[in-house]
């Protein structure tokens, strides 16, 4: 692994506690825990010749897995937010022009049953996905035209579309079944 025995032997002696440690934060996704677990230990190897003694290694090492851990669930929030509402918008842009009868049929059943669940939403996050996703506004933007903090809109945007998710889920299942049958 290095050519630094030091931090061997310190990865020797921390690596099972600190991979508990990160699984009993992340859960069992096993995938997640290994990519966590995997940039932890990258972070210690490139940062080892920085470390001032004012706790001891698995200390250290344990502050960098939560930083890991929040910088995975950001990338997980980020990659989501990239997929789910380009999605949506999407489906709303198709152009039906080559689409079947029946192609066309499901289209318009899929996009009814959006528009019933962002109807479903509290006026609240309708706004705030509106704003983001298909106004094209930054957080900053919306931040500043609410007199918000932008964390407390991320955490806005982020909540209104696990809602939206939950909702479609749970009430509008059988319209993307028949709408992505191939």
């Amino acid at each position: 692994m290095s050519k630094n025995p030091r931090f061997e032997i310190i990865y020797n002696k921390t690596a099972q506690p600190v991979y508990k440690f990160i699984s009993k934060r992340v859960g069992r996704n096993e995938a997640a825990i290994e990519e966590v677990f995997s940039n932890t230990i990258s972070a210690a190897w490139k940062g080892f010749k920085t470390f001032k003694h004012k706790s001891s290694y698995f200390t250290w090492i344990c502050r960098i897995a939560l930083n890991k851990i929040a910088d995975y669930y950001r990338g997980q929030v980020n990659e989501r937010s990239r997929f789910v509402a380009p999605l949506l918008e999407d489906i709303a842009n198709i152009d039906s022009g080559g689409l079947t009868p029946d192609e066309e049929f499901s289209l318009q059943e899929l996009r009814l049953a959006i528009r019933k669940c962002l109807n479903a939403l509290p006026q609240e996050k309708r706004n705030l996905l509106y704003l983001r996703y298909w106004g094209d506004l930054t957080v900053k933007e919306i931040a500043k035209k609410l007199h918000v903090p932008e964390r407390v809109v991320e955490g806005k945007v982020y909540r209104a579309k696990k809602l939206l998710r939950k909702i479609f889920e749970a009430n509008e299942v059988a319209a993307l079944k028949n709408y992505t049958r191939g």
